[in-house]
């Protein structure tokens, strides 16, 4: 089996191969040089931090799903630099050096700045984390509502078929993380563990950074996700829990 340390390194490339070629793959079905901009974003994003959750819950490997979440975050920059120019639509003038610069700022230094606090003091308190937690969940909920709100039209048009484009997005990067993970010999518990670290993207993300640089409209399809991999993660949950045996 794959050493530890390879395993995480391994799962972020494969990560960051899978989901921005399959959101490129989607984003084809679509006409709008904007919207198909904003799908492909969707997959340039980091694992979303709701993945260490569901990893628990699914009684994945935490350990894994910290570290992938913790690298995919810190290389998102370089991810958007790479594969936005490459996939983006061609109609679309995407700001990259902008939105690289944003992604630093707003996450790779935020958690650079938490790994060193944490190192100042590895025992935080409690509430302090639970409020980190909540106004993280409340800052999502706001960023979906507003994209819902500015796109109320669009939704009308789009809605059923960008919901099943979403839909086809994640289902599809859980199936190719199993695949990938079977095929390089991953036992069960990490084998979960990519799962949920491929198919749960911080869309959160996704959607502040296409507010900002492509329009409310390239914001629809990372708000989809945000709630779509939550949702599709949540139902299969129970599913998954009496198939996984216990963690020791």
């Amino acid at each position: 089996f794959m050493a530890a340390p390879l395993r995480a390194i391994a799962g972020v490339v494969g990560q960051y191969t899978i989901m921005p070629l399959c959101a490129w793959a989607i984003s084809l079905a679509f006409s709008d040089p904007v919207l198909r901009t904003g799908i492909v974003l969707v997959g340039c994003m980091p694992g979303a931090m709701a993945s260490n959750v569901m990893t628990v819950l699914l009684r994945g490997d935490l350990i894994l799903s910290v570290t992938m979440t913790s690298v995919a975050t810190l290389l998102c920059p370089l991810v958007i630099a790479l594969w936005l120019p490459l996939l983006a639509d061609t109609r679309v003038d995407v700001p990259v050096a902008s939105m690289v610069w944003n992604a630093a700022w707003m996450v790779v230094l935020p958690v650079l700045a938490g790994i060193w606090l944490r190192s100042l003091r590895s025992q935080m308190p409690r509430a302090w984390d639970a409020l980190a937690t909540g106004l993280a969940s409340l800052a999502i909920v706001l960023i979906i509502l507003v994209v819902v709100a500015a796109n109320r039209e669009r939704l009308t048009q789009l809605g059923p078929a960008l919901a099943l484009a979403m839909l086809a997005l994640n289902l599809g990067a859980y199936a190719l993380a199993f695949a990938a993970a079977t095929a390089m010999r991953w036992p069960p518990v990490q084998r979960r563990t990519l799962v949920i670290e491929v198919g749960m993207q911080n869309a959160g993300l996704g959607s502040v950074l296409a507010l900002a640089h492509l329009g409310e409209a390239g914001a629809v399809p990372s708000a989809f996700y945000t709630a779509l991999c939550v949702v599709t993660a949540a139902t299969a949950l129970p599913l998954l829990r009496r198939a996984a045996p216990p963690v020791s």
